[in-house]
């Protein structure tokens, strides 16, 4: 290696003007703590270095919370395009700190080669050279003008924690999966993206979020859309490699373009690049189950819930895989668990109240329904009046009082009130929805075929021409 350059795994590092060269070309700048970081890093690989260590040896003593360390190692990772979950440069030992795992390597043309230690040590000694010379550069640069001026820098340490926190807080927003909570997580995506737009991952974020969107029904079905193919481009040309980013074109292709041979070569796709995420096997879950491949679509959603056992949505997927599939009793099991992770989930009481209403037990079912209304806002008044509708005419009365709720809501896709209309007995008024729904090409019409509120209806030529045409491709 030169006296300024380090390379890792065909990445090279130019210590003078702090920046790393991925084997594609990518420069990405580097926070002179950053780069600091990472030298430290390369005089110790293979040791585990705590957080402490890295303060008192880096930051030398400053008064620094953990975050800064986080701060620097996220910025290195994604300088170096690392995962930590099957890391290639810096492996994170849980409850002990962080250890650099990269072998240097020799530049093409090198000859010879010293230790990292001491290349790194000469770096230090060389320091204050290269500083004038970095000043001179940087005036001719300012003259040069534009075309000849660095890549734009790293944010700061402040902002690159701002921007972790913001896209933490999407992926926790869109786990609750209501309006409202996917609504607020595309706010802190955008709010991510806003911070520095160059990170694939709140890009990859916000394009799931608008796909869901969609496939809950909204007015700006098309904007979603518009919103949707543009961040899962921008992913693309920023990660290539990203398994977030072949998932969130997964979803668009199953989802918006009704391609299930694509989507399902980009979810499996996504699973090799990064068999550690749940949200990619869930999603996957999701068109196999549509497709009426059961077994496998239990077998992505139980992935799910083993990657992340406490997570509620991952128990409901799962629990949604076995309705369909026709296990009811072992539906209703995993709805109860995913209400124990988080009595709040509505969605998950909603499922429940559904499997209680397969086994005859309506009583139960209503009960399920009104605490799911209750933590939806629901006014008192209004669930009063069901309760009396139920007392009435049973949940049939129920699902008809809801269809008269949302039949003018435009807002309300076409197929869950269809869904509505069925529960009801109402077998015409559910089969004109459906057509309205196909017209419109919701996102509730790829369900059609395994719903198991539509079971009566197939066989019947004009439903099964509902679901054939569900999946036409644009």
């Amino acid at each position: 290696m030169d006296g300024e350059h380090l390379q890792f795994l065909g990445y090279t590092v130019d210590t003078v003007h702090r920046n790393v060269t991925a084997p594609a070309g990518r420069v990405v700048r580097l926070e002179p703590k950053t780069c600091d970081l990472l030298l430290y890093f390369a005089a110790h690989r293979g040791e585990v270095l705590s957080r402490e260590q890295l303060i008192a040896d880096v930051w030398k003593g400053k008064f620094v919370t953990d975050d800064a360390v986080m701060v620097a190692v996220y910025a290195l990772r994604q300088a170096f395009d690392d995962d930590s979950r099957t890391p290639r440069f810096i492996e994170t030992i849980r409850g002990r700190g962080y250890r650099w795992i990269a072998p240097p390597s020799e530049p093409s043309g090198a000859t010879g080669s010293q230790p990292v230690v001491a290349q790194v040590d000469g770096l230090r000694a060389r320091r204050s050279r290269w500083r004038r010379y970095a000043l001179i550069a940087a005036v001719l640069l300012i003259v040069a003008g534009p075309s000849l001026r660095e890549p734009r820098p790293m944010p700061s340490m402040q902002r690159t924690a701002e921007l972790v926190r913001a896209n933490a807080r999407g992926l926790f927003f869109n786990e609750r999966r209501t309006r409202a909570d996917l609504e607020q997580a595309a706010a802190e995506f955008r709010k991510a993206i806003k911070v520095d737009d160059r990170f694939a991952e709140p890009h990859a974020g916000l394009a799931e979020v608008s796909i869901r969107l969609i496939e809950i029904g909204s007015r700006d079905v098309a904007e979603h859309e518009r919103v949707a193919r543009r961040e899962v481009a921008i992913a693309f040309a920023q990660a290539p490699h990203l398994a977030l980013s072949h998932a969130a074109r997964a979803s668009l292709q199953f989802v918006v373009e009704r391609d299930v041979a694509r989507a399902e070569e980009s979810f499996r796709h996504a699973i090799r690049l990064d068999p550690s995420l749940p949200g990619i096997h869930q999603r996957y879950s999701y068109l196999l189950s549509a497709t009426a491949r059961f077994d496998e679509a239990i077998e992505q959603a139980r992935i799910a819930t083993e990657l992340q056992p406490t997570s509620s949505s991952a128990f409901v997927d799962l629990a949604w895989a076995n309705m369909v599939a026709g296990k009811a009793a072992d539906a209703e099991s995993f709805y109860r668990e995913a209400i124990r992770l988080d009595p709040a989930n509505s969605g998950a009481l909603f499922g429940l109240g559904y499997c209680l209403e397969v086994r005859n037990a309506p009583d139960e079912a209503m009960q399920s329904y009104r605490r799911a209304l209750q933590i939806l806002g629901t006014p008192d008044a209004a669930i009063t009046r069901l309760e009396r509708t139920f007392t009435a005419s049973g949940l049939q009365g129920v699902y008809a009082s809801w269809l008269e709720l949302y039949r003018g809501n435009d807002a309300i896709p076409r197929s869950a009130a269809a869904y509505f209309a069925a529960r009801a007995g109402r077998v015409e008024e559910a089969m004109a929805l459906l057509r309205e729904a196909t017209v419109r090409r919701e996102a509730g019409t790829l369900w059609l075929a395994v719903h198991p509120a539509f079971t009566p209806y197939r066989g019947q030529r004009e439903f099964d021409a509902l679901v054939a045409s569900s999946f036409h491709t644009r």
